[in-house]
């Protein structure tokens, strides 16, 4: 293969290359950009994905299971660190979640090393510590509408009416807190709110069109396929322009070879 040939054939083998490169990115943009010029009549800013796996790539869907203890009338779960009071979020927290009792005045959330107090309508109240020397906290019950930690030496203290002091006392008529479960409607309105407002389908075609969708570099990737076409524009030309060439060249040997015969 003679040097001239070689770099057309490289050409060539380059240009269908890039050019299936370029299809699946060329298709995305057409696809994504066709529905986003009719995103009324598809309804793309009302329909909301469900789909886990594109809600775990942005980052709306919970990790772990949801924990739940029913506090009389209401509900406290625990989501993927954030602490929920029946679907509204109160706040977060980096500890397990180890139960929840409606005392007297307050409700009360026992975590390894802290309690978090909520009044009865679910507003954060404090957090309360406690503090070193104290073992981590197993089981949250109620005696006589008080709060009652089990610690794991294991000891049982119970708090006084005003949550100062904690005087420890026997395991004995005590109502621990027992673990619920969700139904699917209450689950289903808890991961609306853990996902807030949700992701619709139009902001993935958006995130699609642009290629956010694919990362921090997902922009450069259809920035690469904008200049993929124009290299396949110039390169078709190129290709075209030499073939007429090579045309033109053998029609003209071939008029000049009849003149020489005759």
């Amino acid at each position: 293969m003679t040097g001239r040939k070689a770099k057309r054939f490289t050409a060539f083998l380059w240009h269908r290359r890039v050019g299936l490169v370029a299809l699946i990115l060329v298709a995305i943009l057409a696809i994504s950009g066709i529905l986003l010029n009719h995103t009324e009549a598809f309804k793309l800013d009302e329909r909301y994905v469900e789909s886990s796996l594109l809600l775990g790539w942005y980052g709306l869907e919970p990790k772990g299971e949801a924990i739940s203890y029913d506090v009389g009338e209401h509900v406290i779960t625990v989501l993927d660190k954030q602490v929920f009071f029946n679907s509204y979020p109160v706040t977060k927290t980096e500890q397990p979640f180890n139960g929840a009792v409606k005392s007297e005045q307050l409700i009360v959330l026992a975590f390894d090393t802290e309690l978090i107090l909520l009044t009865q309508d679910g507003e954060f109240v404090e957090r309360m510590p406690t503090g070193h020397g104290f073992a981590d906290i197993r089981r949250l019950g109620v005696k006589y509408k008080r709060p009652v930690i089990e610690t794991s030496d294991p000891l049982y203290y119970m708090a006084d009416e005003h949550m100062l002091d904690w005087d420890m006392i026997i395991n004995e008529d005590i109502a621990w807190a027992q673990k619920t479960t969700l139904s699917d409607t209450k689950m289903q309105v808890l991961l609306e709110s853990f996902r807030g407002r949700g992701l619709t389908l139009e902001r993935v075609m958006l995130d699609l069109h642009s290629g956010r969708i694919f990362g921090e570099f997902g922009i450069y990737v259809m920035d690469a396929a904008a200049v993929a076409l124009l290299w396949l524009s110039c390169s078709g030309l190129w290709v075209w322009w030499s073939r007429r060439m090579k045309q033109r060249k053998k029609r003209h040997f071939q008029k000049h070879h009849r003149k020489t015969g005759t």
